[in-house]
């Protein structure tokens, strides 16, 4: 049961790894480049996909998940499981917007994965070049049956 358990976590820690190491960060657009200026980049209203300080939950996602996630009934009645991957942004302020399924397994499933990270609390949120800035995040939930 522990092993079971183990490689459980195992799989949804290397699944959140895989999903943020496939997106590319979009370019950053370049203000100020007049000769003998600095070059600044502006971090207005754009979405990054990684940054210097990676946005965190404050709070243990396994736990949280664990304890609020309801196993659809009809999903539970057809023994249907699986991995979902939803992608949210990560505001200035930590709130979760934007909430999508990029991954899915069955509609019940689906839904049901989206309505626990909307209700999610706020997270610390990303930073770039000492400022915080929207950061697109993966989340991988695994819905099985034992």
């Amino acid at each position: 049961m522990i092993k079971k358990l183990i490689f459980a976590f195992a799989i949804c820690v290397a699944g959140n790894t895989y999903a943020q190491s496939q997106e590319t960060p979009p370019p950053m657009q370049k203000l100020g480049s007049e000769p003998g200026s600095e070059a600044k980049q502006s971090t207005d209203g754009m979405v990054f996909q990684f940054v210097e300080q990676m946005p965190s939950p404050g709070f243990n996602m396994n736990e949280y998940l664990g304890k609020h996630i309801k196993y659809p009934g009809k999903a539970r009645r057809q023994n249907i499981q699986g991995r979902v991957l939803v992608a949210f942004v990560v505001t200035e302020t930590g709130a979760i917007e934007d909430v999508k399924v990029t991954k899915g397994v069955c509609p019940s499933i689906d839904k049901e994965a989206i309505r626990v990270i909307k209700k999610m609390p706020n997270w610390k949120p990303g930073k770039q070049n000492g400022k915080a800035v929207k950061v697109r995040y993966t989340q991988p939930i695994s819905f099985k049956l034992e």
